[in-house]
Formats: structure tokens, C-alpha cells, sequence
């Protein structure tokens, strides 16, 4: 099956957001495309503003600070930790016990999972994070993990085989984490593949929350989840005096709110 040239484009944007950096020789490589086909390809982006050519290859534009990098987990677990408590703790109060729900991959997340073991009656939990679904099971409290390729930079499954399962499912409430939320781009995150996943997750939720501390607001990312309006953001009390203009698109519940 022939790639659709948007699609091509597409994947080439993902790598370089990935690396920072690629050679056209690899790119070629990976994608099965011509020295020809790659350098069109790149000539495109860079006439959109969202790649720089360098000699024998390719770069993202430094000149684009907004566009959030992916960070690997054990990097993201040592960053604002009480903030992340805080925003668990606002996350917990939405149960009421006895849900199914949805725990996302990630460190906000997975600030949850002590409090997840003091809800009675006991929630049934799905997460596509493996390092998530053992901390629960060690807990006591029922856990799905979701199969397919597991990231390793995220200890999250993804892929079809993830997807397909997902698709089976419904859940009264998920709990989402997010690399990126602005005002016209909604939450975003750097992978595509993840981006699918918590896309399919958002659709097949009663109610769908997104957890995200303050740094993650006024940011972009390559891939898009979902708009403002589909989800509820879950933030710190840090953040409320700047986010006044957010609560025209979504509804916000900062700190201890319920």
C-alpha cells in the first residue's frame, strides 16, 4: 500500500520531533521513499516553518519553543512533584467508588495509584501503563492492562493491537495526562501512536479527565488528542490566576475544588 504524501509528511515531522535531528539517507531508509521524494518532502516542511535543512540532513526549528519535546518517564517523575500530589488528590475526588475506569500512562497519573488503593468499593482500573498496572496489583486493587507494543521512553503500550482492545471498552471516567494544552490547539502530546490511544480512550468515557500541572499550559506538541471542550482539565492551585481565558473553552477544577 502506497503512503499518502501527507501521511509521509507526517511520520518525517514525528522522527525529527523525536530526535532534533536526521539525516536524509535515514529518513529514506526508514520511509522506503527516494533521495528525491525525501528532499520534496523536506523542502515542504521547511517552506511551512517547521523544519530548518542542514547540509545532509534535517533539523526541527529551534525558533519554535512552544512545541514540547517528549521527556522519558524516569526524567518526568522527578518534576513538580507537589503539584502532582495536589492535582492526584483533586483527580481522587471525582470517584465515588465502584467505577471502571481509565488510568493513562505517565507520572501525574501515576500519582493516583496510592490514593486509588484507599477508594472503597474498590474501582476496576484499565491502564495502558505496565509500571502502573503493578504498583495496582501490589495494592489489591483490580487492574486491566491493555496489551500491544509497550514505549519504553513511557512504559505505555500503544499500537493496533492496544487500539483494537480499547475499542471493545467503556469507561465511566478516565483519567488522562497531557504534554500540552493551548488555547487553540487543545491537549497535545509529541507521539503519534500515544495521541491515538488517548484519543480513543477520551471517546469511550463518560466523563474524561485531562491531568496537567501548570507548565503544561500555553504549550504545543506534534500530535493532537483532543479540543478543550471534550475534556475536563485537572490543574493546581498555582495556575488559576493565569488560566482565566481556558475556562471560556473548558471547565477547570484546580487544587482541592470539587
Amino acid at each position: 500500500m502506497i503512503m499518502m504524501i501527507s501521511e509521509r509528511q507526517d511520520k518525517i515531522l514525528a522522527l525529527i520531533q523525536k530526535r532534533g535531528r536526521i539525516s536524509i539517507r535515514e529518513l529514506q531508509e526508514l520511509l522506503l521513499v527516494s533521495v528525491s521524494t525525501m528532499r520534496r518532502d523536506l523542502d515542504k516542511l521547511a517552506d511551512e516553518g517547521l523544519v530548518k535543512r542542514i547540509h545532509g540532513g534535517v533539523e526541527l526549528l529551534s525558533q519554535h519553543p512552544t512545541l514540547q519535546p517528549e521527556i522519558a518517564i524516569a526524567d518526568k517523575t522527578k518534576l513538580n512533584q507537589p503539584s502532582k500530589q495536589q492535582i492526584a488528590l483533586t483527580a481522587i475526588a471525582q470517584l465515588q467508588g465502584g467505577e471502571t475506569l481509565y488510568l493513562d500512562a505517565g507520572t501525574t497519573t501515576g500519582s493516583m495509584i496510592a490514593l486509588l488503593g484507599q477508594v472503597t468499593p474498590a474501582p476496576l482500573v484499565v491502564t495502558n501503563s505496565v509500571h502502573h498496572a503493578s504498583q495496582l496489583a501490589d495494592l489489591m486493587v483490580p487492574v486491566v492492562v491493555i496489551g500491544g507494543q509497550v514505549k519504553l521512553s513511557t512504559n505505555a503500550t500503544v499500537g493496533m493491537t492496544a487500539a483494537e482492545q480499547l475499542g471493545q471498552l467503556a469507561f465511566d471516567v478516565s483519567f488522562i495526562g497531557a504534554d500540552a494544552i493551548d488555547l487553540t490547539a487543545g491537549i497535545t502530546t509529541p507521539d503519534l501512536e500515544e495521541a491515538a490511544i488517548k484519543r480513543l480512550v477520551i471517546t469511550h468515557s463518560r466523563h474524561a479527565f485531562v491531568l496537567a500541572d501548570a507548565s503544561k499550559f500555553n504549550q504545543r506538541a506534534f500530535a493532537k488528542v483532543a479540543d478543550l471542550e471534550e475534556v475536563t482539565i485537572i490543574t493546581e492551585p498555582n495556575s488559576a490566576t493565569e488560566l482565566a481565558s481556558y475556562q471560556t473553552k473548558t471547565q477547570l477544577k484546580i487544587g482541592d475544588q470539587s
